[in-house]
């Protein structure tokens, strides 16, 4: 079938552009002692997630309890919710979700230790944990050393299975790489290290030292002592990641349809914020200079067609429009058409 005709709006991924990019960051964690564990958040496609475990992933990280129940819906049985959760109902849907498979979540406070304690009780499962630490993005997580040895003992102390440590570097992402930025993620990255060696020495097992992401796997992933990196956006990559410097190619497009014109200057198409997020900046228009997105209503696109652009453009045809924020518009969709050389390959349900 050609791509051409799937009904618009529709998210599309570029199945060469998304191989290129696996076998990339898979083969950067050929033969390392760290390894990958890449978000599912990013996508939230099983199916990916399983091309990304048969690529050399160690699991899968997501970000929510609803994420990780569809990975063990779908067989994946190594999975780290980097992210803490709270109060008894979740902590006891935890404690299920905890006997069909590895689920490790983060803890960054003694009520949330203390939470997941008592539905480990009730439940009468054994919930495992890594103590998450704020490495710089101010966002959660207890302070590297001192914080987090003591929230680590009660933990302990508590009946949890403690499986570690992590610190996410969000704050680094969407840097540009430059040496200042680099030394930057290497302090992140020393800080939980040297962390995991105090707890270590209190004859506490640490076997999880996870950090990272697309924007600073490279750095953090080279340093001893990280065990695992949550890279995330890589696999489909988006513009906003490109634009920053990522080796990666973009893959991720939107397919809409031209359904009216003012002059050969205004193009309005069939695809607005319901279908691509705009939160970012506007998504780009791909393969047609002198074109370009100027505003996004819930269910239009306003397009400006520049003087002198190449592309004359008229009602009925289909353009590809370069996803800006991968993240926010996957989680628009239900759906991910997979085409390669213009035809349709594969689709791809996208969970939620």
């Amino acid at each position: 079938m050609n791509a051409q005709h799937i009904m618009t709006p529709a998210l599309l991924v570029d199945l060469d552009s998304m191989e290129s990019n696996l076998k990339q960051m898979a083969g950067f964690f050929t033969n390392k002692t760290c390894g990958l564990r890449p978000h599912f958040k990013n996508h939230k496609v099983p199916e990916l997630a399983w091309k990304q475990l048969r690529a050399g992933s160690i699991g899968i990280t997501c970000a929510t309890l609803r994420e990780a129940e569809i990975l063990v819906h779908h067989g994946i049985t190594n999975i780290l919710i980097a992210n803490e959760i709270a109060g008894d109902l979740k902590a006891e849907f935890l404690a299920d979700l905890s006997k069909r498979a590895t689920v490790v979540v983060a803890v960054d406070s003694a009520s949330g230790v203390r939470d997941l304690a008592r539905a480990q009780r009730n439940r009468k499962s054994k919930i495992e944990v890594v103590v998450d630490l704020d490495i710089g993005l101010h966002r959660c997580g207890v302070q590297p050393y001192d914080e987090a040895i003591q929230l680590t003992r009660l933990a302990v102390g508590e009946g949890l299975k403690f499986s570690g440590i992590m610190g996410y570097d969000g704050n680094f992402q969407v840097v540009p790489p430059s040496p200042e930025r680099d030394e930057l993620v290497r302090q992140g990255s020393k800080a939980l290290v040297e962390t995991a060696a105090l707890i270590e020495a209190e004859g506490i097992p640490v076997s999880i030292v996870s950090t990272g992401g697309t924007g600073t796997y490279s750095v953090s992933g080279d340093y001893p002592g990280i065990t695992d990196i949550q890279a995330g956006s890589y696999l489909l990559m988006d513009t906003m990641y490109v634009q920053r410097g990522s080796s990666f190619i973009r893959s991720l497009t939107i397919l809409a349809t031209v359904i009216s014109m003012r002059g050969k200057t205004h193009a309005v198409i069939d695809c607005g914020l319901k279908a691509m997020s705009g939160e970012r900046g506007w998504p780009a228009v791909k393969d047609l200079h002198g074109v370009r997105v100027v505003e996004l209503h819930a269910e239009h696109g306003i397009l400006e067609i520049q003087t002198g652009a190449e592309a004359e453009l008229v009602v009925g045809q289909k353009i590809e429009l370069w996803v800006q924020y991968g993240d926010a518009t996957l989680n628009l969709h239900s759906t991910l058409y997979g085409v390669r050389n213009g035809h349709l390959e594969e689709v791809f349900q996208i969970e939620h």
